[in-house]
């Protein structure tokens, strides 16, 4: 057949016809449910609530959200089951990896008697939760700050100084809880979900070339603005999911909220700091520089986290007479792992020119100083 310049028109006409289809049909089936968010998939940010009258209100206006965090029904509630590219056997392969070069860059601590109590404890909160896996804990020695990590496919790990830092086990049990929140309800493969999606709808634009314009800051501004809103609203979930979970297992869920509150006093102590670098003052006068900066984030600031917290426990939790604060075996254990890490004077063995002190850790001696953690972005509590 003779080339026919109307018929050649005619049939780029067509792929390009097809596909800007493609490309419509899938932001319309992706775009508004993956990263735009939705009331099955996306993490809700329960509304706040400081009286009955108002939890009466927000239950005839959103049952639904009530219903999701209805604290009799943990376990049945769905949490996690929204959207996700990532089965639960190729979840746990990402965190086994993950856990992998964690366990290669970072020391972990050996001792049995720290690693007994931290396992039960994790394991009761674990008990309590909405997490459909079973869970590896341990615990490692990476430096002063503390910090615990829920990676993928259920592998938790916390931070000595975690320990050492709390004041009574209910602190070190609902920030534990908050890591397993983050694992039960998939967060960080759902995210990931939202990012590959972006991509796709990059790609579609880009295959489209002129006739892909009208979609393609979908992947481009707006996708990765919404995984960063996803992010944020998944730290507020974990945050009220935590709280519950520490609930059900019997601790004062008040203890989430002196854990932020440590984390802000070392936020403000890091501000402090930043203003006396030269030109800091100068970008913070940058009109709406803070609301850029928030919608940029991908953690919500430490204030607005404690005052919906503040507003949940009313709305979420029913009242209870008896917490469990602190208990003796939390401080023996706390004792125990400060009195290993107190450098103890020792002498060279086998050196008999030599009878000076020298110090070392009093365990763990063979094992070399970690290497800069690995860090799985969106799933560490952040008191750092």
């Amino acid at each position: 057949m003779p080339f026919s310049p109307c018929s050649e028109l005619s049939r780029q006409a067509e792929r390009t016809s097809r596909t800007q289809l493609l490309g419509s049909l899938l932001i319309a089936l992706l775009a508004p449910s993956l990263m735009f968010g939705s009331a099955s998939d996306a993490p809700d940010s329960p509304s706040p609530a400081v009286d009955s009258s108002t939890k009466d209100a927000a239950v005839v206006k959103n049952p639904k959200k009530l219903d999701k965090y209805d604290i009799d029904h943990i376990g049945q509630r769905g949490i996690g089951h929204g959207f996700n590219l990532y089965s639960l056997k190729r979840e746990h392969q990402l965190g086994e990896n993950i856990a992998a070069a964690l366990d290669r860059t970072t020391k972990i601590i050996t001792d049995p008697i720290v690693n007994d109590y931290v396992n039960r404890l994790a394991q009761k909160i674990i008990r309590y939760s909405d997490a459909e896996i079973p869970f590896t804990v341990k615990v490692m020695d990476s430096g002063d700050i503390p910090r615990a990590y829920g990676l993928p496919g259920g592998f938790l790990y916390v931070d000595s100084a975690l320990i050492l830092s709390a004041d009574g086990e209910a602190e070190l049990a609902t920030v534990l809880a908050h890591e397993i929140a983050h694992v039960a309800a998939r967060h960080a493969t759902r995210a990931l979900s939202r990012r590959e999606v972006c991509h796709i709808v990059d790609s579609v634009a880009y295959i489209a070339g002129p006739a892909g314009a009208g979609f393609a800051d979908v992947g481009g501004i707006a996708g990765p603005l919404s995984v960063k809103k996803f992010d944020r609203d998944s730290e507020y979930e974990a945050d009220l999911l935590g709280m519950e979970y520490a609930y059900a297992a019997g601790y004062d869920p008040q203890a989430l909220l002196d854990a932020l509150e440590k984390l802000h006093a070392i936020e403000v102590k890091k501000k402090a700091d930043m203003t006396k670098i030269p030109g800091y003052r100068l970008v913070t006068h940058i009109p709406f520089h803070s609301k850029i900066a928030n919608g940029l984030a991908s953690y919500p600031q430490t204030e607005e986290r404690i005052e919906r917290l503040q507003s949940e426990i009313v709305t979420f939790l029913p009242t209870r007479k008896d917490y469990v604060v602190d208990t003796n075996e939390f401080e023996e254990v706390k004792s125990h792992l400060l009195a290993s890490q107190v450098p103890q004077l020792r002498h060279h063995p086998g050196d008999e020119d030599n009878k000076g002190p020298v110090l070392r850790r009093s365990s763990d001696d063979n094992v070399e100083a970690s290497s800069p953690l690995l860090r799985f972005p969106n799933l560490a509590f952040r008191p750092h």
